[in-house]
């Protein structure tokens, strides 16, 4: 999320006017549906025409609607307005030029006399081969050897062979001279980090016959260090269990609460508060937006006749399109919204009467509870993600129900799941089948009796200790629905341990009560199974139940999900690819001259006043864009003088971000407890800087810091530097923030960003939604976890680098399947997957467009940006191949923007060549840059994949 800014939902006339007046101009689409009092069917969405709204204008009032099931009973109108706000500033900058210095320090292109390439897994060196430069040493490098285990004497599930042996590199055999771990060497971190922390002065040698330029394929290359930090992935524990710090957060960061307003009713126990989880709608507005605990929506419903805790359920013959249904594709397809299919509430609630509270905010749970405000009872609600019922406990209160759809049968079962759990199977007017169980106390009495197709009502007055559990059930599902009755989840944990290059990943559900079959129900993704351990397939049904935007769920009977994903190790600094044909980077004799010429003219660029800006994301772009640059002067051009130089350039720079005196400096909220931007504060907005002030998009900003952060420490360390120690706190702190391990750092809460139930972030902060989280740019969500592997591996935090290597593999496995849609994409519906990529996800819709603008290489770019190694695990060649044919090839030459360059650079993904001669053509125009890009790295890149090999 960019802003938070509107996007096809549902608002009220005054929160619409609102938006309006914060956002200057919106369009507006307004749809009016039909009044229906025939028997059930569905209202058909028609767009009306778009019109242009701006400041001061109101809207006419919207009813709570947005499309409804009816019966034949019920009356509904509903109105509902489409807003695609213009406010958001498009995330691409281009400079056409720039403030130069002159450099000291330069590189001569005519000193690179041949090629160079880099095997995998293998630190190779080069340099000018004039006789007055000397063959530089081989510092620790992006490109080090990797110990790793063969695949033979690997233990890995039979479903990820495939997958290890395409595309880990260190499943096949390293190359000549890279130490390999036997599986009888294999030992303890201490015996592994006695063998591979060499000192720098180890002779070590690679026994490699790659040319390079500046030494010939007779010579030995320069002796090579041994890294002095990095996971080899025998880490012998839980790589969520060590907190990155437990210290309190760098101490530049100003302590003080934000200025933002949270209901009375919620209250954390002094915890961190969770602000990107899919139930922070509880804490904002009126409280009543929904939450999405998939599969299903949760709501409080307070301002209708039906009082209580409302649930809906919508399968996929629910969905509108639009905003021509007929298209291929559409543009869009969303979920209803508003349909209250099920009704928690007590016979001594009214709207007046009835209080709200939330607490124990976690990573896939929270709990919420109704009462009255006084001490007559409550009404708890612990709702976890992927539950398979909605569960309430009762306690002194009369449990009543509603139903806006209508309660068409309702039967009490002569065959429960036990002695004290009573059996309802309910029918909707909808035709949908939902299964009641009441377990209930021994010695207290309890029964329902239906007073009208909308009410229920218990018959034996307040209940004590009464759960009721209220689930769809799918056809055929009852018994099987039976054994979980009973046992439900109230939080949930992830842990993983790694053996090699094969990660185990678990989310663990707590329960409380019992069953007949001794787990709960949980409804799973189609990533999920797809990685899951052999173990899980005795939990296994063969049920399912539609997702709103992540196609098929899956319901097992089980307390835990397991799950297996390849790590791919090899992906270091430097250039990668996950095809099994990549060899390790090649550059041309032309391509380093090239490259050397580009690297001179951009390092002499005003790097302290590119990236001193108001915002955190523009400046960690630009100080990620001279970090790529070092990166290729120190690794491929193996220059120490310029690496040097720039590099105390961008430290200088830096510096003023790690004293906190940037332009909006960061504090350290004590409210919500983070890492966040000033900018609201006082007075102002927390609409700045893409709304990261209330929690938007941290993995976005912090990931280019965190990035360009492990580079500089990476280059400086390899220099016998103290700077990693000296910004160690300071940069771990924006770790923390968004991808904070454990509860044991009481600074932050745990994963603030990444869902590990969905297998990706949501960018969407302390902003209410009708339409829940979103997520805009995929590709800057796994920029987030690539700049913490490496800086886990610069700092040796082994966990934190394994973390980040589990979270791209998560990452690559979900994004293919609900993001980046080849043409036999399963997951999401036919008529939307020409699209290729989403543009933004939301909980509830999926949208073709960006929060900033239509252009197409805006909706497709956001999902590209930036192309980094990285881009090679998630962006299959195949998938890139499919969108540039189907939807780029088309603009591409149209394009005069750093759009350009973004597309072109992501082509090299699939077709090096093409890319290379773009950016290496003698008339490329700067402004086809994105001042967040370099020409330099799009070279390296480019022809490191392929463009311009060695020979």
């Amino acid at each position: 999320m960019r802003v938070p800014a509107l996007s096809r939902t549902l608002l009220s006339a005054t929160a619409l006017t609102s938006a309006i007046l914060q956002a200057e101009s919106a369009v507006i689409i307004k749809e009016v549906h039909e009044v229906v009092t025939a028997a059930p069917k569905y209202v058909t969405v028609t767009a009306g025409q778009p019109v242009q709204v701006t400041k001061d204008q109101t809207v006419s009032e919207l009813t709570t609607l947005f499309i409804a099931t009816t019966t034949p009973v019920t009356v509904i109108q509903s109105t509902i307005i489409t807003s695609i706000s213009l406010v958001s500033v498009p995330p691409v900058t281009q400079y056409s030029t720039y403030s130069t210095t002159s450099l000291s320090k330069t590189i001569d292109p005519a000193t690179y006399t041949t090629g160079l390439s880099i095997p995998p897994n293998t630190v190779a060196t080069a340099g000018p081969t004039s006789s007055n430069q000397a063959t530089p040493v081989a510092a620790p490098s992006a490109a080090e050897f990797l110990l790793s285990t063969p695949a033979s004497s690997t233990s890995i599930p039979s479903t990820l062979q495939a997958s290890f042996t395409s595309s880990s590199p260190s499943s096949s055999t390293p190359s000549s001279g890279a130490p390999v771990l036997s599986s009888s060497t294999v030992g303890s971190v201490a015996s592994l980090s006695s063998l591979v922390s060499l000192p720098a002065s180890s002779s070590s040698t690679s026994s490699s016959s790659s040319s390079a330029a500046g030494i010939s394929s007779s010579e030995s290359a320069a002796p090579v260090s041994q890294p002095s930090s990095g996971a080899y992935y025998q880490l012998g524990g839980d790589i969520f269990s060590q907190p990155v710090s437990t210290e309190a957060p760098a101490s530049v960061f100003p302590r003080e609460d934000l200025d933002i307003s949270i209901p009375s009713g919620v209250n954390n126990n002094g915890n961190p508060l969770h602000t990107n989880k899919f139930y922070s709608n509880l804490f904002l507005a009126d409280q009543m937006y929904p939450v999405y605990a998939q599969p299903y929506s949760v709501w409080w419903s307070n301002d209708t006749n039906y009082y209580g805790m409302a649930i809906s359920h919508v399968n996929h013959s629910q969905r509108a399109f639009g905003p021509d249904p007929n298209a291929d594709p559409v543009e869009y397809y969303i979920n209803p919204i508003g349909l209250m299919s099920f009704v928690y509430s007590a016979s001594e609630f009214t709207n007046d009467n009835m209080q709200l509270s939330v607490s124990d905010s976690d990573t896939f749970s929270v709990n919420a509870a109704l009462s009255t405000g006084g001490s007559s009872g409550s009404v708890n609600f612990p709702l976890v993600v992927g539950m398979g019922f909605v569960t309430a406990e009762y306690n002194g209160l009369t449990p009543y129900f509603y139903s806006q759809l209508g309660f068409n049968s309702v039967t009490k079962s002569s065959n429960p799941p036990a002695s004290n759990i009573q059996k309802y199977i309910i029918t909707l007017f909808n035709g949908v089948t939902w299964n009641l169980y009441a377990t209930v106390p021994e010695g207290q009495d309890f029964d329902l009796d239906v007073l009208n197709d909308f009410e229920i009502k218990a018959t034996t007055g307040p209940a004590n200790g009464v759960v009721i559990q209220v689930g769809v059930v799918p056809a055929g599902a009852d018994s099987s629905f039976d054994k979980a009755a009973g046992q439900y989840p109230v939080s949930a944990s992830v842990s993983a341990s790694v053996n090699n290059d094969v990660a185990s990943y678990t989310i663990d559900y707590s329960t409380k009560g019992t069953s007949a079959g001794g787990t709960t129900w949980i409804w799973t993704l189609p990533h999920q199974t797809q990685s899951f351990d052999s173990s899980m397939s005795s939990a296994a049904t063969q049920f399912t139940i539609d997702s709103n935007t992540k196609g098929v769920m899956t319901g097992y009977l089980t307390n835990k999900l397991v799950m297996n994903e390849v790590l791919n190790t090899g992906m270091q600094f430097l250039p990668w690819s996950s095809q099994s044909s990549f060899s390790g980077p090649s550059y041309s004799q032309e391509a380093l001259q090239l490259m050397a010429s580009v690297a001179n003219q951009e390092l002499a660029q005003d790097i302290s006043g590119q990236t001193n800006s108001p915002s955190t994301y523009t400046s960690g772009k630009a100080f990620d864009k001279f970090a790529y640059i070092l990166l290729v002067v120190k690794d491929i051009l193996k220059n120490d003088d310029l690496a040097k130089s720039g590099l105390a350039n961008l430290q200088q720079a830096f510096s003023l971000f790690t004293s906190n005196t940037q332009q909006t400096p960061l504090i350290y909220d004590t409210l919500l407890k983070g890492v966040t931007s000033s900018a609201a504060q006082n007075g102002g907005s927390p609409l700045d800087d893409y709304g990261s002030p209330y929690y938007n998009d941290h993995h976005f900003h912090y990931g280019y810091m965190v990035h360009a952060a492990a580079i500089i420490g990476y280059i400086d360390q390899a220099y016998g530097g103290n700077w990693i120690n000296e910004n160690k706190d300071w940069v771990n702190s924006l770790v923390r923030d968004v991808a904070n391990p454990s509860h044991d750092d009481s600074y932050f809460p745990v994963s603030r960003m990444f869902d590990w139930f969905s297998g990706h972030s949501w960018a969407h902060g302390m902003f209410a939604s009708a339409d829940g989280k979103d997520e805009e740019s995929s590709s800057e969500d796994y920029n987030f976890a690539y700049g913490m592997k490496l800086w886990g591996k610069v700092t040796g935090d082994a966990n934190m680098e394994a973390r980040g290597d589990l979270m791209l593999s998560v990452m690559a496995r979900s994004l293919s399947n609900y993001f980046l849609m080849l043409d036999n994409n399963t997951n999401q519906p036919s008529n939307f997957i020409k699209n290729k990529v989403p543009g933004i996800t939301f909980e509830n819709k999926v949208d073709h467009t960006t929060y900033f603008g239509t252009n197409l290489e805006y909706i497709q770019g956001i999902h590209m940006i930036p192309i980094t190694p990285a881009s090679g695990l998630i962006r299959s060649a195949e998938f890139v191949e499919q969108e540039w044919t189907e939807k780029l090839a088309s603009i591409i030459d149209s394009l005069d923007s750093g759009w350009a360059g973004i597309l072109r650079s992501n082509q090299a993904l699939y077709d090096p060549v093409s890319a290379y001669n773009y950016f290496a053509q003698d008339n490329f125009q700067p402004q086809w840059l994105d001042g967040g890009a370099s020409r330099t790295w799009y070279l390296a890149l480019s022809a490191g994949l392929g463009g311009s090999p060695s020979s």
